[in-house]
This record gives C-alpha cells, sequence and structure tokens, in this order.
C-alpha cells in the first residue's frame, strides 16, 4: 500500500530536518577533533546542543570522582562563574550518579530541581532535557542539560539527537582532559626539574660555604695550636740560655745557684716540654677527628653494649666530672646489643658527655649544682635502642638552635674545644644507622633538667 501525497509532504521537513542533523553530527565530530583544549571542547558541545535543539541555554558539567561533585563554568558577560553541585544534587546530579536521561517540560514541578543554580545566574530554566556522557565502558564523564525549548516542548527526537552528540562529546572531553592531565603532569615535572636544579646549586653552594667553613675551623684551631707550641719553643729557647749561663757560671766561678737550677730542672723545663708537647697532641687530635668526620668506612661493624660503653665513657671522664663538680647518674634499662662501629659510636658518647658536664657545671653556681642524667631504653617496639643525656645547664641559647649541627659552631669561648662537635657526631650516627637529636625541656616537664640529647640506633642494621 502507497503513501498518501500528505503523508509524503509531512515526511519530507522530518527528513530533511534529519538530513540537517546528521550533517551537523559530522560537522561537530569535526569541530570537536580540532582542539584538545578542555575549555573549547566545552563550548563547543554547549553551542551546538543549544542551537541544534532549538534552545537557549545548554550547560555540560565535568564529573569529578575524586571530590564526588560535578562541575561547570558559565560564561555571563566577561565574568566566568564556575558551578559546583555533590554528584547526586540537583537534576544534573541525579543523572550524573544514575546515568538515567530526565526529559521535563517544566522542571518547577519536580523535587530534584536546584534553584540555587538560578538564583546564581540569574536565568529561569523551564524545561529541561539532560542526560549522561557516557564511554563504552560506562564511565560517566559528564552531564549536558539543554533549557527552555523555544517552541514546545524536548521531543523523543531532540533525545536521540542529543544521545548521538553525548557519544561523540564524551570521547572529546575525555581526549581533552587526558592531553590536560598530561600538560598538567609535564608542567609539574619540568617545575620538579627547575627545583631540583635550584636544589643541586644551593648544595652546591651550601658545599662551598661548609668547606669554607671546615678550612677557616681548622686553620683556627690548628693555629691555637701552633702558638701553643711557639711560645712553648720561645720559652724552651730562654730556658736552654738560662741554663747556659748557668753552666757558664759554675765553669768559671766554680759558684752553683742551686735554687735557680733546680726551677729550670723541675719545673721550667718540663712545663715548656708540656705546652709543646699539648699543641702537638691538640693538632694529632684535629687531624684524627677530621679524618673520622669525612671517612664513612671508620673502623669494623659488630655488636656491642650501649650500656657497657656508656660505663667505660663515664670512667674515662671521671677526672672531667670531679673538675667540674657535677653528679652524673645513670638509669640504664635492659638493652639488647645494637650493631655498629663501637670506636665511633663511643667517641660520640664522649662527645656527647663531656658537652652535659660542661653546661651543666655552668647552672646557677652554687656548690654541686650541676647534673647530669644519662638514661637508656629501648623504644619503637624493640627496633631501636635510645640514650638520652639531659643536663640541668642553663640551656641553648635561642638564636643557636639553627647552627647546633653546623660545622665547627660551639657556644663555647674559645679554648674549651675544638669545634667539630655535633655536627661530627651527628654524621657519625646518621652512618651507623641512627639518629641525633637535641630537644629543649620545658619547665613542667624537665624536673630541673634544661636540654636533652636523644641518641638512637637501630637493634639490626639494615
Amino acid at each position: 500500500m502507497g503513501r498518501s501525497r500528505n503523508d509524503a509532504s509531512r515526511a519530507e521537513p522530518d527528513l530533511a530536518k534529519e538530513n540537517a542533523r546528521l550533517r551537523t553530527l559530522v560537522e561537530i565530530n569535526q569541530r570537536l577533533h580540532t582542539s584538545l583544549d578542555v575549555d573549547q571542547v566545552l563550548s563547543t558541545i554547549v553551542d551546538v546542543a543549544t542551537q541544534s535543539l532549538g534552545a537557549e541555554r545548554s550547560t555540560l558539567y565535568v564529573v569529578d570522582p575524586d571530590s564526588g561533585e560535578i562541575w561547570s563554568r558559565i560564561v555571563q558577560g566577561d565574568n566566568v562563574q564556575e558551578i559546583r553541585l555533590k554528584i547526586g544534587e540537583g537534576i544534573a546530579g541525579y543523572v550524573a550518579q544514575t546515568g538515567q536521561t530526565v526529559n521535563l517540560a517544566d522542571v518547577h514541578g519536580d523535587e530534584r530541581f536546584h534553584s540555587g543554580v538560578d538564583a546564581r545566574t540569574g536565568f529561569r530554566t523551564g524545561s529541561m532535557l539532560c542526560m549522561p556522557l557516557e564511554l563504552s565502558d560506562g564511565n560517566r564523564v559528564g552531564v549536558i542539560q539543554v533549557m527552555n525549548k523555544r517552541v514546545g516542548v524536548f521531543t523523543e527526537d531532540d533525545e536521540e539527537y542529543l544521545s548521538a552528540l553525548c557519544v561523540q562529546a564524551a570521547l572529546s572531553l575525555q581526549n581533552a582532559q587526558h592531553v590536560a592531565n598530561l600538560s598538567a603532569l609535564s608542567r609539574r615535572n619540568q617545575d620538579l626539574v627547575e627545583v631540583l636544579e635550584r636544589r643541586l646549586q644551593d648544595l652546591q653552594e651550601l658545599k662551598m660555604i661548609s668547606m669554607q667553613n671546615l678550612a677557616r675551623g681548622i686553620a683556627h684551631e690548628i693555629n691555637n695550636m701552633l702558638a701553643k707550641i711557639k711560645g712553648g719553643a720561645q720559652s724552651l729557647e730562654q730556658s736552654v740560655e738560662e741554663l747556659r749561663d748557668a753552666l757558664s757560671a759554675i765553669l768559671r766561678d766554680g759558684e752553683v745557684d742551686a735554687e735557680e737550677l733546680s726551677y729550670l730542672v723541675e719545673e721550667g723545663l718540663p712545663a715548656t716540654l708540656g705546652g709543646i708537647l699539648e699543641g702537638s697532641e691538640g693538632i694529632a687530635e684535629i687531624v684524627k677527628r677530621i679524618r673520622g668526620f669525612v671517612r664513612l668506612d671508620q673502623g669494623p661493624v659488630q655488636f656491642t653494649d650501649l650500656n657497657e660503653d656508656m660505663e667505660n665513657v663515664i670512667r674515662v671522664c671521671s677526672s672531667d666530672i670531679k673538675e667540674a663538680g657535677v653528679t652524673v647518674q645513670k638509669r640504664f634499662g635492659a638493652l639488647p646489643r645494637v650493631e655498629c662501629r663501637p670506636s665511633e659510636i663511643n667517641m660520640v658518647l664522649r662527645e656527647l658527655l663531656r658537652n652535659a658536664i660542661y653546661y651543666a657545671s655552668r647552672g646557677d653556681g652554687s656548690p654541686a649544682s650541676g647534673r647530669v642524667l644519662v638514661r637508656t631504653d629501648v623504644v619503637d617496639e624493640g627496633s631501636y635502642v635510645e640514650m638520652s643525656i639531659l643536663d640541668n645547664g642553663p640551656g641553648i641559647p635561642r638564636e643557636a638552635w639553627k647552627h647546633i649541627f653546623d660545622l665547627f659552631y660551639t657556644t663555647k669561648p674559645e679554648g674549651s674545644g675544638y669545634g667539630l662537635g655535633l655536627s661530627e657526631c651527628y654524621a657519625v650516627v646518621k652512618r651507623n644507622g641512627g639518629t641525633l637529636s637535641v630537644e629543649e625541656l620545658l619547665e613542667e616537664d624537665a624536673a630541673d633538667y634544661r636540654t636533652r640529647v636523644v641518641l638512637r640506633l637501630p637493634t639490626r642494621r639494615e
């Protein structure tokens, strides 16, 4: 049975409309693939949807799975507003959550409608066709809503057309997002490269500064020792001259100044030689400690008992303790043996204890007021042994905190140490797999102690 002329005449406009929409879809596909900029892709999709469906406005929301939101940018004159809704909020949020198409002749009769967007934009929504942008795997990347059909309401043909547009739009949006993510990653990588280059430059400058400080410190300390040697040599020269004069007098006159000769032999010469020997030993100690500071393979790795090591250190420092008038208390816990280089760790223990003794002796000045407490324990579920050395000295000056691990930095007066101090200790502990920290104790928690140095070593080396 053939169609009537009236049926054919009605079909011709529909066919022309369908062909026009197909041509539009082809053009859209070409336009979408000429740009990989997210904002331009969104703008193209919105413009085409609005014009093709004869609507007043369209909005495309992008799904942000990380925040659980959908977002869109709305242009009003020269201003751009970003609208964000929770997934499930409003009609667009509902479509993003369920993947279902919503076609309403009047949104105000639907409880899902979110009037807040109209309030922000000044636009009044009437009819709406809202549809998800889904990929072939079902992943929803966005939601498009077309609003206020200029003639009539949105039809099934409009839904079919918008569905075809959404397929292309989803692919284009995904590609644009991938490019944007890659561009952002590239920028972050470039920023990271620039940061690393700056850090490397800073490290090189810091290395130069450290080497300069090291050289100045070494020169200063060696000069101090050389001054002692020079002074001793001058005194020795004078003593030898006096001894020569005394011997000449004996040979010439047969007279002996027993008191002067006794002083030269028993006090003058030994004191002079002692000063020279002290200066020589000081230089040897500086060289030894610098070698230990820069070498990473100092001494064999073996198991040791930190409690026993500290007992030995306290005995070695007994003369320092007695001279300073300081009391050293011990609260040792049961410790497993730790694997380290004992010769290096013993050097650290001596340095830390001597520091504590020195500062404890400079407390309030009352007799026998200086106190040092040495505590040991197992921490971090047996992974580390911890030794804390506390003193009740005046504490570390606030301006000194940022320098306490600097090479050759010291708050002691000149002549009270070689200046390597905590910087050397820190390096030694670190290369033995441990940590070294210094803490200022609050008055309410200090039990009269002001400073605590904490040494931690692993019970097993990696």
